[in-house]
């Protein structure tokens, strides 16, 4: 059910006014004849859409790819306790171990590097001085050299 434009329309009276006889026509049948356009133009769009809209009307229900997916989603197991040693068991799964102290690594606090057996190197935050007149920005960071309960820290000038 489209809508009729008027440029459509063969009457006289209209013809001058849709500027199709230019010869008698007035300031204010071109001003018509713009509104006329305008007015057109929004015909034409209400038209597509009442034809887009017809079309996405007919659409019923979904196709049977849609239907098939939808049940093999669904058809989803989940998740299955094991039943031998290398494979989860239901309460005898052990869990993620943190550190409890200085040594090890705790949550959180994972910045230790381990050297050797018993020497453990961390590095703190990044410090960063902002720049003042000439003077450019300065970085550094400190480190910290533990062993054997003796820790020795030194600042590192970054460049």
């Amino acid at each position: 059910m489209a809508i009729t434009k008027f440029t459509d329309v063969t009457d006289t009276g209209y013809d001058v006014a849709i500027n199709r006889d230019t010869t008698n026509q007035t300031e204010r049948d071109k001003f018509l004849a713009g509104l006329v356009t305008k007015i057109d133009e929004l015909t034409d769009l209400i038209n597509s859409h009442i034809t887009d809209m017809a079309t996405n009307n007919a659409k019923i229900g979904i196709t049977t790819a849609q239907a098939n997916a939808i049940t093999a989603n669904t058809a989803k197991t989940s998740m299955v306790i094991g039943s031998k040693a290398t494979q989860a068991m239901a309460g005898s799964t052990a869990l993620l171990a943190l550190g409890t102290s200085g040594t090890t690594a705790l949550a959180g606090d994972t910045n230790i590097v381990t050297i050797g057996s018993r020497t453990t190197i961390a590095f703190g935050d990044m410090i960063t001085v902002p720049a003042k007149g000439k003077t450019p920005a300065s970085y550094s960071i400190v480190m910290t050299v533990t062993n054997g309960g003796v820790s020795k820290s030194t600042t590192l000038t970054l460049r």
